[in-house]
């Protein structure tokens, strides 16, 4: 026994000997066997020098006769070892010898890999004619194949012409998307035979096939994530067609319910509209949380239908409101104060109650609220407003329902309605308002109308013009301040004649706005009339000048028209 555990370990030892022997002809990176003597090292790095040269020139020799035999190929590889030594003995700071160890183990790589390039290129070939014949699991294979032979070209000849990490790539992927074909083409299956369900109403079968399908898609998104097959916008699509599916029916009865609504509202039976779109409402919110993904979910339409449910609710109420705003309109425009302050504190109660019961509802506009805000802050100061207006305006030449002010707004009429003056010639409260932009223009006109119950607005260039008549035979000196009479700055209005209309200062005082015609600059707006700054034929020409909105000029101002009868907005 013992005679035979010693020969069993001299056997063993052996092997491994013989394995530590050959392993240096297997590994590319190692240096090759070399014993030399030990001599000057000058010497010894020419001698090394020199025979590596030579042994390099010896395999080109043989090389070039057409095929490397494994002896020429052993001649090159002590070629490499022996520069590597030289290297390492000479120690000479030049790139040359690098750079010649680096193309002798290319060409050394380029060999040892080139077989190894051959057998990939021709399983690729043969999975290309496999997977076009739909040989399917043999083509995987020949893929996986390639893959691990590309593979080791990579890892163990890194130097080579060959190494190419790309192709790696496309086998591993070539072969987990013909992996995943059979999942993809079953997921195609599934998608076509439900939508071919729903073309014919089976629901439950439609159902059954978007369900399978999108296990199937979760499946391959899973495990082949890098195949051409993996597709998580087809999943997402996938599953908003079986949320929907799922919530059609809730839908349905959802458009049941608003539709009962409008035919209540045509009926004018505002409580059942409310409750039906209110029913409507809970299937809507039904949808957005259990199906979130359907294409019927909607926070808008959550929004929407609780606005017309609050709106429908508070349909009475509403109506009563701007029924007493129309009454409220008709006291203003026949000057009935007393009238005026019971209906707007009553009215004010009433639609800031309106607005904090039915917040959703846009019957009641915050701008109504302003409107009676301003109308009761502002009753002991609107006798005197209407006053100046109502006591100055002249009906539009050749226009029914309209009249304008025979006067530019003066300062006193825009700091009763406005509260503030902006105006820079401000010692006499009859001088025209000047210094105003057009957004104050605009801001002026509308607290106006309210206060009026009609509707206020600058007038049109014809209006303007209609108004001024024929200049042709006038003196204007007579009926304008301009440069000549004014000493360049503002004065009272209807301190000079009146024209022939009866209006003053058309021209001169201050240049005054116009409405913008539909094709105007938005960036720019209009004026007419000249100024006091202006000559007189400058003022002849009746010119219309375009100016900045946002500009505060002193010699602007502007004047109104009054519609008659019309409820102020």
């Amino acid at each position: 026994m013992t005679v035979l555990k010693f020969i069993y370990t001299i056997l063993a030892a052996t092997v491994v000997l013989a394995f530590f022997y050959i392993l240096p002809y297997f590994s590319p990176g190692q240096k090759a066997e070399y014993d030399y003597a030990f001599v000057d090292p000058d010497k010894e790095s020419f001698e090394l020098l020199k025979e590596s040269e030579t042994l390099e020139a010896e395999f080109e020799k043989e090389a070039a006769l057409g095929k490397v035999t494994e002896g020429a190929l052993e001649k090159l590889r002590k070629a490499i070892a022996i520069q590597e030594i030289y290297i390492e003995k000479s120690r000479i700071r030049d790139r040359t010898p690098a750079d010649r160890l680096l193309k002798l183990k290319t060409r050394f790589q380029n060999i040892q890999a080139a077989p190894l390039a051959d057998i990939v290129a021709d399983l690729e070939k043969r999975a290309k004619i496999d997977f076009e014949a739909k040989k399917y699991d043999s083509a995987r294979a020949l893929y996986q194949q390639a893959y691990d032979v590309q593979s080791t070209i990579n890892s163990d000849y890194p130097l080579s012409e060959y190494k190419d990490i790309k192709k790696s790539v496309v086998y591993s992927r070539e072969a987990k998307m013909i992996m995943a074909l059979p999942m993809y083409t079953e997921s195609v299956d599934a998608e076509n035979a439900a939508k071919a369900a729903l073309d014919s109403g089976n629901w439950r079968k439609a159902q059954d096939e978007f369900e399978r399908a999108i296990n199937l898609v979760s499946q391959m998104n899973a495990k082949f994530p890098s195949s051409h097959y993996s597709d998580y916008a087809r999943l997402q699509r996938l599953e908003v067609e079986l949320a929907s599916l799922k919530s059609a029916s809730i839908d349905e009865n959802k458009r049941k319910y608003i539709k009962k609504a409008e035919s209540a509202l045509e009926n004018k039976d505002y409580l059942l509209a409310s409750e039906a779109y209110g029913d409507a409402l809970e299937l809507q919110k039904e949808i957005n949380k259990t199906f979130p993904k359907s294409r019927y979910a909607s926070e808008e339409s959550v929004a929407e239908l609780e606005r017309k449910r609050s709106e429908t609710f508070s349909w009475k109420f509403g109506v009563e409101i701007l029924n007493q705003e129309k009454t409220l309109d008709s006291a203003l425009r026949k000057g009935n104060m007393r009238e005026v302050s019971e209906i707007s504190q009553n009215l004010l109660r009433k639609a800031e109650q309106f607005k904090h019961d039915f917040p959703q509802s846009s019957m009641i506009g915050a701008d109504l609220l302003l409107r009676l805000r301003y109308i009761n802050f502002m009753l002991k100061d609107i006798p005197e407003i209407q006053n100046l207006v109502n006591s100055n305006l002249i009906p539009l030449v050749g226009v029914q329902g309209k009249k304008m002010l025979n006067t530019e707004v003066t300062q006193k009429l825009f700091t009763l309605v406005m509260q503030e003056n902006p105006s820079r010639y401000a010692e006499n409260p009859l001088n025209p308002v000047e210094s105003v932009t057009f957004d104050d223009v605009n801001r002026f006109n509308k607290r106006l109308s309210w206060i009026l119950g009609r509707k206020v607005a600058l007038p049109t260039e014809k209006e303007f013009l209609d108004c001024l008549g024929s200049l042709r035979y006038v003196d204007i000196n007579e009926i304008s301040w301009n440069n000549l009479n004014s000493s360049g700055t503002t004065k009272p209005v209807a301190s000079k004649k009146r024209n022939d209309k009866g209006f003053y200062d058309l021209i001169g005082n201050v240049a005054e706005f116009v409405q913008p015609d539909g094709n105007s600059d938005v960036l720019r707006v209009q004026v007419m009339g000249g100024n006091s700054q202006s000559s007189t034929d400058e003022i002849a020409r009746v010119e219309k000048i375009s100016v900045d909105p946002k500009q505060r000029n002193r010699m602007i101002g502007f004047r109104i028209v009054v519609s008659d009868g019309e409820q102020a907005k």
